[in-house]
C-alpha cells in the first residue's frame, strides 16, 4: 500500500451495517476475488464493477455496525479501496487495520463535505483529504505510525511475517 490514494468518492450514510457491506449468505466465503462481487451489492450494485484501486468508501457514523466480519475488508483490500468514515466501533476498526485497509476517521462535517463521485486525494500518513472536485482540503488525525505500518505491510499477518523475517520476533517451532 502506498500512503496516499487518489480516486473516486463512493459516498454512504450513517449506520451502514456489516450485513449490508457483505450479505450474510456469504459468511462462509473467504476468497477475496469472489467477495469483491458482493461488496455493497444490495446497496450500490455498480460499486463492484466500477470501483477502481485508489477509490474511497466514505461513510457516516457507525460504519460496519452489527456482526464483526472480516469479509467486507477482504473485499475492500482485493479492490484496492480505502475508507473514510465518521465513526466505527472497535471491532470493525481492528478488522480493517488487520486486513490492511487504509482508513481515516473524520468528523461528520468532513464526511458531509465529500460528495459522491468527487475526485479525492487522501494521504493516510498525514491525515490529509483533498477534494479535487471542490478544491477543499481537510485535515484529520492520521492512523498512528504503528497501525499505519501494519496497513502498509498488507495487514496483520503480513506484518507479523515481516517481523519474523527481520529476526525481530522468534519463529515458533511446533
Amino acid at each position: 500500500m502506498t500512503e496516499s490514494y487518489r480516486g473516486r468518492c463512493w459516498r454512504f450514510g450513517d449506520d451502514l451495517a456489516s450485513d449490508e457491506l457483505i450479505p450474510p449468505q456469504h459468511v462462509f466465503e473467504y476468497d477475496p476475488k469472489i467477495l469483491r462481487r458482493h461488496l455493497l451489492a444490495e446497496v450500490r450494485p455498480e460499486l463492484s464493477q466500477q470501483a477502481q484501486p485508489g477509490d474511497m468508501i466514505v461513510a457516516g457514523r457507525n460504519f460496519a455496525a452489527g456482526s464483526n466480519h472480516s469479509h467486507p475488508f477482504l473485499a475492500m483490500r482485493e479492490m484496492g479501496l480505502g475508507l473514510i468514515c465518521a465513526s466505527l466501533s472497535r471491532g470493525p476498526f481492528r478488522l480493517a487495520v488487520f486486513m490492511g485497509i487504509p482508513l481515516l476517521v473524520a468528523g461528520s462535517e468532513v464526511v458531509a463535505a465529500l460528495g459522491d463521485g468527487d475526485s479525492l486525494e487522501v494521504d493516510f500518513a498525514a491525515g490529509r483529504i483533498a477534494d479535487e472536485t471542490t478544491g477543499q482540503e481537510h485535515r484529520v488525525e492520521p492512523l498512528s505510525p504503528f497501525l499505519l505500518d501494519i496497513v502498509s505491510q498488507g495487514g496483520g499477518l503480513a506484518y507479523a511475517r515481516s517481523l519474523v523475517e527481520a529476526g525481530e520476533i522468534a519463529h515458533a517451532e511446533s
